[in-house]
């Protein structure tokens, strides 16, 4: 392996995705940049200092091409940020079994598929695997089941990995992204209004509704800028002894408190919000 730190970023194409890759890029990491469509492909090769590589992280067919990439360009890689995700919001009893696995299948399933596929590089450079959890990864809110779960598992699975591959000098981190200015929100919203909208004889429906108005533009009123998510990664690859978990928010206290809270009190906090 060379001297230069690679690094891959999966969902590298908008949010806090591209905008890790573009800063990242300018803080002396090599990027392998994962992106699904073409154009994002092209978009992200024009960036200095990075490679794109198609990259869907449900499909074993892009995973072994990203292992290979990786090969062939004899470089190594230090670094794994697992950051691709999907989102699929509307009320639980109202779902498949098959619709509540959808986030689980793209936020879990894909990031063990990639991780497992690609330790050899990680294990060979004493690196470092970064996981993009959520605050929906200690807080379970309601109408948001399918994500929080795939997030919960993040947590847990980001904690197995840590204690298992820590003698083998691998630190795992995660990143506990609050309320992100991406498209990540309108595309919720729209899922949420077209769910909530085809179910008016439902017995969520009001409460469903509301949960929707209540995020409706909340990323664009209140979220922070997909840098400073950036910036966290920037510290968990170069810290000596990174921390386990990075949480950032528009408020850290506020959601220290809540991973605190009893559940009653949440409970009664949510009801009364929602």
């Amino acid at each position: 392996m060379n001297n230069e730190r690679w690094i891959l970023i999966t969902g590298a194409s908008t949010g806090i995705g591209r905008a890790s890759t573009e800063y990242l890029a300018t803080k002396g990491f090599k990027i392998f940049a994962g992106a699904r469509k073409d154009k994002d492909l092209k978009a992200l090769d024009k960036i200095p200092n990075v490679k794109s590589i198609k990259l869907d992280v449900t499909i074993d067919a892009d995973v072994a091409n990203a292992y290979s990439t990786i090969s062939e360009n004899r470089s190594g890689l230090y670094g794994l940020i697992n950051n691709a995700g999907v989102n699929f919001p509307g009320p639980s009893m109202e779902m498949t079994v098959e619709e509540l696995t959808i986030p689980f299948q793209v936020n879990f399933m894909g990031v063990h598929r990639l991780t497992r596929a690609l330790f050899p590089f990680i294990l060979k450079s004493k690196g470092r695997i970064i996981n993009i959890s959520s605050i929906n990864g200690f807080l379970g809110l309601p109408f948001n089941a399918p994500y929080s779960i795939s997030k919960f598992s993040i947590e847990a699975y980001s904690d197995s990995l840590r204690r298992e591959l820590y003698p083998h000098g691998v630190k795992v981190s995660v990143i506990e992204p609050g309320i992100i200015n991406t498209g990540m929100w309108k595309k919720g919203e729209d899922q949420a209004e077209t769910l909530i909208s085809t179910k008016k004889d439902s017995v969520f429906y009001d409460e469903g509704i509301k949960f929707m108005n209540y995020f409706k533009g909340i990323g664009n009123k209140e979220g922070i800028p997909a840098l400073k998510i950036a910036k966290a990664l920037e510290k968990a690859l170069t810290a000596k002894n990174p921390k386990t978990r990075y949480l950032v928010t528009e408020n850290n206290l506020r959601y220290w408190f809540v991973k605190r809270m009893p559940d009653w009190l949440l409970d009664l906090i949510l009801r009364n919000q929602f």
